[in-house]
């Protein structure tokens, strides 16, 4: 079934090429913007590149939208007449949550790869140690997986979650930092660095490449407790999926 699902959600390419090609115009055009004209980033992350804290932000950023993947397919297959379809057929509503999920997953993983990649061989950006930090990436794309699943499945339709989640990863970049700096002051600090999921990530990620274990503990670990909580509260909404 994960196979089916991998190859239906490989088939939306007009929404791949958006999930990548944005993203790298945006790292494209403010690394121009910050090489040229003096401004710095607000991310504080000074021992790394603007590429590379760029490459990562918007990376991250984009994951959130990459939840679509997931709650997209979930609305169409739960939520509309191709339920009946489905479900007309021996199949148990766990075993499409989990299929879905899993396929979401790996292609939104995929499309960070490009990013990363494509920052890499354009822009200089510098990721390292790669697969420690591709591990955090990979746990802050299984949270908004999840947290899209949870949407959808409180919402019981995609365009809710798809409005929740447009709002929340507009935000997110700028509580990053990446559009403009913020304001000075340890409010503003500890919401870049760990405010949203996306930030407990972007911290992580850059506490790797610093080699600070500590701020890596501080910042790893809320996020997999996050992922797990989710993982949790999605346990019983599966259960309730009629067949």
């Amino acid at each position: 079934m994960m196979w089916f699902h991998l190859k239906r959600g490989f088939k939306g390419v007009i929404t791949h090429i958006i999930l990548i090609m944005f993203p790298l115009l945006l790292i494209i055009f403010f690394d121009y913007l910050y090489r040229n004209t003096g401004i710095e980033t607000g991310l504080g992350q000074s021992k790394q590149s603007n590429a590379t804290i760029l490459a990562l932000g918007f990376a991250l950023t984009f994951q959130i939208y990459g939840s679509a993947l997931s709650f997209e397919t979930l609305a169409e297959d739960l939520y509309s007449p191709m339920h009946d379809r489905l479900f007309a057929s021996p199949m148990e509503g766990r075993s499409l949550v989990l299929s879905i999920l899993f396929s979401s997953t790996i292609i939104s993983f995929l499309q960070t790869l490009v990013i990363l990649l494509a920052s890499t061989f354009l822009l200089e950006a510098s990721i390292s140690p790669v697969v420690p930090v591709l591990g955090v990436l990979l746990v802050s794309v299984v949270f908004h997986q999840l947290l899209g699943t949870l949407l959808v499945f409180l919402s019981k339709q995609a365009k809710s979650a798809n409005v929740l989640i447009t709002i929340y990863g507009s935000l997110v970049p700028m509580t990053l930092g990446l559009y403009f700096p913020l304001p000075s002051g340890r409010f503003f600090e500890l919401l870049r660095m760990y405010g949203t999921p996306s930030a407990l990530a972007n911290t992580a990620s850059f506490a790797l490449m610093n080699a600070d274990v500590g701020l890596f503990l501080k910042s790893f670990v809320p996020l997999l407790g996050a992922t797990a909580f989710l993982f949790l509260v999605l346990k019983p909404l599966v259960r309730r999926i009629h067949v």
